[in-house]
Order: C-alpha cells, then sequence, then structure tokens
C-alpha cells in the first residue's frame, strides 16, 4: 500500500498582486479538492504578510499528486501566477512520520 504525501507551497505574490494570486490559489484549490486522490487541500494567507499564502496539501499517494500536478488547472495557475509572483515558489514533499 503506498503512503499519503503531503505537499506545502510558499506562494509570495508582488505586494501590488495580492487579490491576484489570492483569486488564482482560491480556483486551484476548488478545483484540487474535486480530483481523485485530493484528501485535503487547504490555503492560508499570513496574516502578518498578506502577500504569502500557503498550499497545504495531502494526497493519497504519489501517483494521484502526479496525476494531479498533469491536470489543466494546475497548468494554467502555475502559468497564470507566474507574471504576479515576488519570488519564485516553494514547493515541498512531505511524508508523516509519526
Amino acid at each position: 500500500m503506498s503512503k499519503p504525501v503531503h505537499v506545502v507551497v510558499k506562494v509570495v505574490a508582488r505586494s501590488d498582486a495580492i487579490s491576484d494570486v489570492r483569486a488564482i490559489v482560491l480556483t486551484l484549490a476548488e478545483k484540487s479538492r474535486a480530483e481523485a486522490g485530493c484528501i485535503s487541500y487547504e490555503v492560508i494567507q499570513d496574516m502578518a504578510a498578506p502577500e504569502t499564502f500557503l498550499l497545504v496539501e495531502e494526497w493519497e499517494n504519489i501517483a494521484a499528486l502526479e496525476a494531479h500536478n498533469k491536470t489543466p488547472h494546475f497548468h494554467e495557475a502555475v502559468a497564470k501566477s507566474a507574471a504576479f509572483l515576488g519570488k519564485p515558489l516553494e514547493v515541498g514533499r512531505y511524508g508523516r512520520i509519526g
């Protein structure tokens, strides 16, 4: 049996593009939650630095995550957000240890 995979993506918007990035990540989350293999997909925004968002995802397994990464809505979100980012995306994959 394959193990769940957790993904944390740090998205930092330009200060003049916070609302643009917010709309993109919320749309991505809504569409991603409907995918097979998505256990959870949360979007959180830093209260002290509103240009910073975290996407906190849990997928049933690596195969589900890889399928997600091939979806049109994933590619659209990455392409649309590129012009609005203040820093490159930071992406980490994690496995539960306890």
